[in-house]
């Protein structure tokens, strides 16, 4: 039972862990963009507006800057600035406007997060199947796994996009399905999971 519940909390730590490491490993080899680090300078076209500072220079134009600019260094007047936008844009393929991003990590990322609302999705296939079988509502382990490793790569994926609302509504899921797994773990050997119990209540009936 304890060895169960261990194995439990390594495998959450992992899922957590692993694409973690990713995430770092493909920001110091410098594929992931952010803010005064961008893979094409002087920007990243991710770069949001609020991080872009617009100040006067000597000469009385209008400049902007963005974070991380060099010190000292001119600022982009209005026609340099939409010169580049222009310029980057004639070499963006059509898909990366469909998907919302700028760059080919870009395109991986939101692959990831489509394959972990695909995992997320199948933990109720699954949960139907079982239930339909047990001609009884069951809800079957494999569900509990399916929702920790879809809600997980949604949670990275949604830090990736910076949006707070679908981090959120994952991370409080995330620990529900780890309490049910304790729960499940946690039960004295030969003891019926619910799924069990749920089949055998079908069968009785």
């Amino acid at each position: 039972m304890k060895a169960k519940r261990k194995q439990l909390l390594v495998a959450a730590s992992l899922l957590l862990l692993i694409p973690a490491a990713a995430w770092w490993t493909m920001v110091s080899l410098g594929h992931v963009a952010s803010p005064g680090k961008p893979i094409v300078a002087p920007f990243n076209f991710s770069d949001r507006i609020v991080t872009i500072k617009v100040e006067k220079g000597a000469d009385d134009k209008l400049r902007a800057t963005f974070d991380g600019w060099e010190e000292g260094k001119t600022g982009l007047t209005g026609d340099e600035f939409f010169t580049e936008v222009l310029a980057r844009k004639k070499n963006l393929p059509w898909i990366y406007g469909i998907l919302d991003v700028t760059s080919l990590a870009g395109v991986l990322w939101v692959v990831f997060g489509l394959a972990g609302q695909g995992v997320f999705t199948a933990r109720m296939i699954v949960q139907w199947q079982a239930s339909e079988k047990a001609r009884a509502s069951v809800v079957p382990p494999v569900f509990w796994w399916l929702s920790l490793l879809g809600a997980s790569m949604l949670m990275i994926y949604f830090i990736w996009r910076k949006e707070i609302v679908g981090f959120l509504g994952q991370s409080t899921g995330w620990i529900i399905y780890i309490r049910n797994l304790w729960f499940i773990y946690g039960m004295p050997e030969g003891m019926p999971d619910e799924a069990s119990r749920d089949e055998a209540a079908g069968t009785d009936q």
